[in-house]
């Protein structure tokens, strides 16, 4: 009798928190426009990572929970070295050269009972990065080298596997990775706290 009345408890006050146990239902999770996402890519990510769970469905529009985001910050942190050499004589330099960056972003999320209005989860700062590698596009030796057999500068392009991006372009192309990471994140933070009950 106490275990059927603790039961009943229990599945009362989940589904007080807007969680809901019927098996199959999945919970409708609208997400606006992700504030400070000016290509819309987290945005999507959030839609895609929300479609792939068994516990929740995307609806544009009219779903049971909204989650808002706002992007904080977005930092670029040089993380890999490697010495600056002279062109004429291959000497190394004294000065060095970034090689490696990581980019991390900050996002600020909370779920609404579309319904009530009330805040269910959040506000939360989640945080997820990458690390990338760029060459100097003005540099030869970073986009060339001379093949021992013939003697002849050849481009280094067809053996990059993709990292011959400036800086710039790498740290753009970042971002995409670092996206999807923070939505799973999201995602698997909303799955945790639903089975846990908060």
């Amino acid at each position: 009798m106490i275990a059927q009345f603790f039961g009943f408890l229990c599945l009362v006050l989940l589904t007080a928190c807007g969680y809901h146990l019927e098996r199959g239902e999945k919970i409708a999770i609208s997400v606006p426009y992700v504030i400070n996402d000016f290509e819309g890519a987290l945005t999507e990510e959030l839609a895609r990572a929300i479609s792939r769970t068994a516990n929740f469905k995307y609806s544009k529009d009219d779903g049971d929970w909204i989650l808002k985001a706002k992007i904080l910050r977005t930092n670029n942190d040089r993380i890999g070295f490697r010495y600056d050499r002279d062109d004429r004589s291959g000497k190394r330099r004294d000065n060095i050269i970034g090689t490696e960056n990581r980019k991390e972003i900050t996002v600020e999320v909370c779920v609404i009972d579309a319904t009530t209005d009330k805040m269910i989860a959040g506000p939360q700062v989640i945080k997820a990065d990458a690390m990338y590698d760029y060459v100097d596009p003005n540099s030869l030796r970073d986009l060339s080298f001379i093949d021992p057999d013939t003697g002849r500068r050849v481009t280094s392009i067809s053996f990059s596997l993709g990292q011959l991006d400036s800086v710039g372009t790498a740290g753009e192309d970042a971002t995409y990775p670092v996206f999807r990471l923070l939505a799973q994140k999201i995602v698997d933070g909303l799955i945790a706290s639903g089975e846990d009950g908060e």
